[in-house]
């Protein structure tokens, strides 16, 4: 498909806005455009150790407010809901969802057709259930297979695709390279000209944009330690779109209105597919929830390993919605208070495992990061052992991982060792923890020590192949 035919395409479809309007009548849904949260924000940042975050909320079919809420960086940077670029993580797949639906609509793409009919995916090594595949089942997430491959880890599937709901990255992988063998152009070049041009979303990119860098964004850790920039440079479908939250904001009121779509396929998207759990269901790119405030679309999104958060909501009947990302690994201890502006349970947040922001270990993380920034390891040391004596629910083992893990990610691999060390001393029989300060004595340059560590993970735990890997490959190097 030449560049000429796509851009005429993506123009043309906007004429099918007006025939997929909802029908319901919005009336009243957010009131007072979210002020009593907008309010209560800074307290909740603060509690959540979050630096930044970015606000879009819908009503009655338009943007009724948007803004930034403090840094975007470690400096004097203020987050801007128009200009700041935050990772939209997984709310990359209903924008992927999006573009394959308007395939759909031009031809050129058949939900039920196998993807393996668009391109070969030699990534399949000859398993015949690749061949099964469809943009259905990616879409709905019943390609049973794995979430994301790590490391040298080999694509595989859990279960016949089709068969039920197994949430998958790898299965949008492959969708991406169907719609660039469709559109005969890189993935990013196509959801430019399917996507972002036609809905002005002038400050969006599956890759990275040097445009980008004057107001971007910087992920921070659970203990609110800036994360290293990302900047990527090959698009992937599942998790790479940069955005900002005016243009996420531009993006919903088009599947709200059912902009660029055929109103039979409008509808189909939004036509659940496959149970997830009870009163949420999944359809074409989205989970839906159905309760008594009517249908609505959600997703989330989770790039912690660089410190972005994102969530989305939007009920197509009241026509109402947000967006809202987070430049923290936390982003999500408060993803309740801010979907509250929307009336309704919203049954799928109760399955967001995620720490709330005032839940005991979160309280006890921001009163250790606290000392950690004004007396250093040994203070942080003490609030420690000062919480874990007032309360142990507080102090559970993955709180000085946490830190451990993220003293690693700013080279302090000392103070590194001296909180996993006390996380031995409190939880002596976990394979885990040895496991953890076995990546410290090896980043530290202790190769001896870091055997030894995993030895004993393996120990503790024979299914940790990573750390007898480990274990054996540093043995072998020290006795050379």
């Amino acid at each position: 498909m030449t560049t000429r035919f796509l851009r005429a395409f993506a123009c043309a479809s906007l004429a099918l806005a007006s025939a997929a309007r909802a029908q319901t009548p919005a009336g009243v849904c957010v009131v007072d455009s979210g002020r009593e949260l907008r309010q209560r924000l800074p307290g909740l940042m603060d509690s959540a150790m979050i630096p930044g975050l970015a606000l879009a909320i819908i009503n009655d079919g338009k943007v009724i407010w948007s803004g930034g809420f403090g840094s975007r960086d470690s400096g004097s940077g203020r987050v801007s809901a128009s200009r700041t670029v935050f990772e939209a993580a997984s709310l990359s797949k209903p924008v992927i969802a999006y573009s394959a639906l308007k395939l759909v609509d031009a031809g050129q793409l058949d939900l039920d057709r196998p993807l393996i009919n668009y391109t070969p995916y030699p990534d399949f090594r000859g398993d015949t259930l690749g061949n099964l595949v469809t943009a259905k089942m990616v879409l709905s997430h019943t390609t049973g297979l794995q979430n994301e491959r790590i490391g040298s880890d080999s694509l595989h599937f859990s279960f016949a695709p089709g068969t039920r709901f197994q949430y998958s990255g790898e299965g949008f992988v492959f969708l991406g390279k169907a719609i660039e063998a469709i559109t005969g152009h890189s993935l990013a070049e196509s959801m430019k000209t399917l996507v972002f041009d036609p809905l002005g979303m002038t400050r969006s990119s599956f890759v990275w944009d040097a445009r980008f860098d004057d107001d971007a964004a910087v992920g921070h850790g659970r203990f609110a330690e800036a994360r290293k920039r990302t900047r990527p440079r090959v698009a992937r479908a599942p998790s790479s779109l940069q955005t900002t939250a005016n243009d996420y904001a531009r993006f919903l009121l088009a599947i709200q209105q059912g902009t660029g779509l055929r109103p039979e396929t409008w509808r189909l998207m939004q036509t659940p597919v496959v149970d997830f759990a009870p009163g949420v269901r999944w359809g074409l790119g989205w989970a839906i929830v159905t309760d008594s405030s009517g249908k609505a679309l959600a997703h989330y999104g989770d790039n912690s390993d660089s410190g972005f958060m994102a969530f989305t909501l939007l009920n197509i009947e009241r026509q109402c919605g947000l967006v809202y990302f987070a430049n923290s690994a936390n982003g999500l201890a408060i993803v309740r208070e801010i979907s509250s502006i929307i009336p309704g349970p919203h049954a799928g947040l109760a399955l967001l495992d995620y720490e709330t922001y005032n839940a005991p270990p979160a309280l006890a993380r921001a009163s250790i990061a606290r000392r950690l920034r004004s007396g250093g390891i040994d203070a942080a040391m003490a609030e420690y052992h000062r919480l874990e004596e007032d309360n142990p629910e507080a102090t559970p083992e993955k709180l000085l991982n946490d830190l451990g893990y993220s003293l690693l990610n700013q080279a302090r691999f000392k103070d590194a060792i001296r909180a996993f060390r006390e996380n031995i001393a409190a939880y002596p029989t976990s394979a885990n923890v040895y496991d953890s300060i076995g990546d410290a004595y090896l980043a530290d340059g202790h190769p001896t020590a870091a055997r030894d560590a995993y030895r004993r993970a393996a120990e503790l735990d024979s299914t940790n192949v990573r750390a007898r890997h480990l274990a054996d490959s540093l043995n072998a190097r020290l006795r050379h």
